[in-house]
């Protein structure tokens, strides 16, 4: 269900006096006079874009093009450019708010770019905006808009592997993931389209068929395997169902597909499709049709979240019971609500308000023997280090490199730092720690190793070669060698090159990922590639990207990657860099005058770095290394919030807009007021307004247009 570009917008149109959606000559004529005309003017129409004539009219098709670009412009805030001064998000809204408006009035609603509603499409609201201002008076509080989400892949594999398809044959996962970067799970990215569609159906057959098995001996009715007695008696074809066999029937696959009752509806339109299944089709056909049907509800396919009862002044509904329950239980889990709430939930126990959600996230979060995969999937899915399984490493440059080991241990990192609970995203960037090829035996719960095959798995961690592997762990690693997830070995293979390091890309997650900025896509026409000169280090090779025209993009990214240089492709710690000696290469050649190959030569490392254009000037300047990075990226307010925003995200599956401000500002509170306790911030998101209602689609939900806040 996807959020319109009307509803996304029109929250300052409601709440802001100072938007006011007929005010051209008020609100948008002075906008384009400050902002745009310099560029787009009588004089000068970059892009071939003029709009110092615009009157405000949308009749003819051409103006309603150019009205558009401006608007599609100001969304994405790409807009003004870079070297003029930044409006305040709400300037720029008081303008889209006007042409959405004039678009509505004149039958051409505006749509925002798809990406935007992506994980890929975050950090454009400002983060000031978010995190300095506060709710101006009668702005509505935060809600999200209702939704149907559907079950995600991992969802649907627990699904198989737990009681309803454990014994089925021939399965298949009929659900992929987002392939864009960020999250995996976002709500509105997704439909069920044919394919998908095709595979529901098949795999509802062969979960209908493992459940209805029986056999016929002499003429005599056997059940096979655990069928449930409920389903026996529709399958006898000796005796054909009666009247309250059919309705058991129909009751027990409710209550194992949905883990609930068939309303009284249901239930008479269930029995009645089953009673002309086996009149259409046969008995054993007809009821597994008919019992297959309920595994193709939407309930079954999507999570529901629309709300409940009266809403309040502000049009927001609670989620139901039944639709909080499974929300909060697949925060957490793959599954739906464990026996406690369910128990709760079948006894009508279990309320739809704030206090019981956060009882229950204080249960669940506090329950040891309850898996949790959402945690480390978030953090899995936030720094990307289990991508260093995916990157190609020659086993002749490196014997001990085995990329899977290196992403269980700092699986097993997280996971340590994450019980501890305190102060921990400082710790997931700065800390020593580290698990060496580190496992814990399932049955037997004690240490082992992850693998036994006679590898050198730490010499990637700079552990002295005789090493010993030790079951106390984590243990410390070399001083002045490594701080934290991003100098873990996984981390940098993960954003290597099959050969090389890759600066760039390192770079480019930083600026996204912990100071909250973007960097815009590749141009089509640019040729990324880097001299092949062997014998320069890999950092005067990117001087090339120096040029005007490239550093634009680069300069968001080189100088924040550059520091990992510090570490070689293979996350291994090193204090010069191999090049090719160009004069030693010439010069070996046999006596016929055949080269012999390339001769290296060690160069001295230049791992220096700039953080920049952060709109933070405390945060900003030079370091001299990955590890005066790390210190300077965790001791930022600014990276500390960006990460909250990052968990607003996986949670609330969408990104977050201004209305979000107080559920974030909230989440950043509780998180230090609790010594940096992840279990906090949880509890914090988990029980916001934009948790727990919901409004209608018709209605707004957000006030931005939002801005890159990473501007000069």
């Amino acid at each position: 269900m996807r959020v319109t570009f009307v509803r996304l917008i029109c929250l300052l149109l409601c709440c802001s006096a100072q938007a006011a959606p007929s005010g051209f000559d008020t609100a948008v004529r002075p906008f384009l006079a400050q902002h745009c005309v310099k560029c787009h003017g009588e004089q000068k129409q970059a892009g071939k874009l003029a709009l110092h004539q615009l009157d405000g009219s949308l009749a003819s098709e051409k103006a309603r093009e150019v009205w558009a670009r401006v608007a599609e412009k100001l969304w994405l805030g790409e807009m003004p450019p870079e070297d003029e001064p930044r409006p305040s998000p709400h300037a720029s809204g008081r303008v889209v708010n006007w042409l959405t408006a004039e678009f509505a009035r004149a039958g051409h609603p505006l749509t925002p770019p798809p990406a935007l509603e992506l994980p890929s499409g975050g950090n454009r609201v400002s983060h000031e905006a978010l995190f300095a201002a506060k709710a101006g008076a009668g702005t509505p509080p935060p809600a999200t808009a209702a939704r149907l989400w559907r079950v995600s892949p991992q969802i649907y594999d627990e699904l198989l592997r737990g009681e309803l398809g454990k014994n089925a044959r021939g399965v298949t996962q009929p659900f992929a993931a987002l392939t864009v970067e960020g999250f995996k799970d976002f709500a509105g990215a997704f439909t069920v389209d044919e394919p998908t569609t095709s595979l529901l159906l098949r795999n509802a057959d062969a979960i209908v068929a493992s459940l209805t098995r029986f056999s016929y001996d002499e003429g005599k009715f056997k059940p096979a395997g655990n069928t449930p007695r409920e389903l026996v008696s529709l399958m006898d074809t000796n005796a054909p169902p009666t009247e309250a066999q059919l309705r058991a029937g129909v009751e027990r696959q409710f209550k194992f597909v949905l883990r609930r009752e068939p309303t009284e509806a249901e239930r008479t339109r269930f029995v009645a499709f089953l009673r002309q299944n086996i009149a259409d089709a046969g008995q054993v056909t007809g009821v597994r049709a008919a019992l297959a049907a309920v595994l193709l509800l939407p309930e079954a396919i999507f999570r529901s979240e629309l709300g409940a009862g009266e809403p309040d002044a502000h049009g927001r509904r609670m989620l139901s019971p039944r639709e909080l329950a499974g929300a909060l239980s697949f925060a957490l889990t793959d599954r739906p609500p464990d026996r406690p709430l369910q128990t709760a939930l079948d006894k009508g126990q279990f309320a739809a308000t704030r206090e019981s959600a956060e009882h229950e996230v204080r249960r669940m979060l506090a329950d040891d023997s309850l898996a949790k995969p959402r945690i480390l999937r978030f953090f899995r899915e936030f720094f990307g280090y289990h991508l260093a399984t995916e990157v190609f490493k020659d086993d002749k440059d490196n014997k001990d490199h085995e990329a899977r080991v290196l992403v269980s241990d700092t699986d097993r990192l997280v996971e340590f730092l994450v019980a501890q609970d305190r102060d921990v995203f400082r710790e997931l960037l700065t800390t020593r720690k580290a698990f060496v090829n580190f496992a814990v035996d399932f049955k037997k719960k004690t240490p082992k190793r992850a693998s036994e095959n006679k590898k050198n798995f730490h010499v990637a961690y700079g552990l002295p070669a005789d090493w010993q592997w030790t079951a106390e762990q984590p243990i410390e690693l070399p001083a002045g060698q490594r701080a934290g997830i991003l100098t873990q070995p996984s981390w940098l293979v993960a954003f290597s090159m099959n050969f090389d390091n890759h600066p760039i890309t390192r770079g480019k997650w930083v600026r996204e990922r912990l100071l909250g900025g973007t960097v815009p896509d590749l141009p089509i026409t640019v040729d990324a590639q880097l001299p092949n000169t062997p014998e320069h280090t890999l950092r005067q090779r990117l001087e090339v990207t120096k040029a005007e025209y490239c550093w634009q993009c680069h300069q968001r990214m080189n100088p924040l990657g550059l520091p990992f240089e510090q570490f070689d492709h293979f996350g291994r710690f090193r204090a010069t860099e191999r090049v090719q000696d160009k004069e030693a290469t010439a010069a070996n050649v046999d006596s016929k005058g055949k080269s012999r190959g390339p001769v290296f030569k060690e160069a001295p490392l230049d791992t220096r770095g700039v953080v920049a254009l952060t709109s933070d000037a405390r945060l900003d300047g030079e370091v001299t290394d990955p590890l005066a990075l790390m210190q300077k990226l965790a001791d930022s307010e600014r990276v500390r919030q960006v990460f909250v925003r990052h968990a607003f995200r996986y949670w609330l599956g969408r990104n977050e807009t201004l209305a979000d401000a107080p559920v974030l500002q909230a989440a950043d509170r509780a998180y230090v007021e609790g010594g940096g306790s992840f279990k906090a911030l949880l509890v914090s998101l988990l029980t916001s307004d934009a948790f727990l209602y919901r409004v209608n689609a018709s209605q707004p939900v957000a006030s931005n247009p939002p801005l890159k806040p990473d501007r000069p």
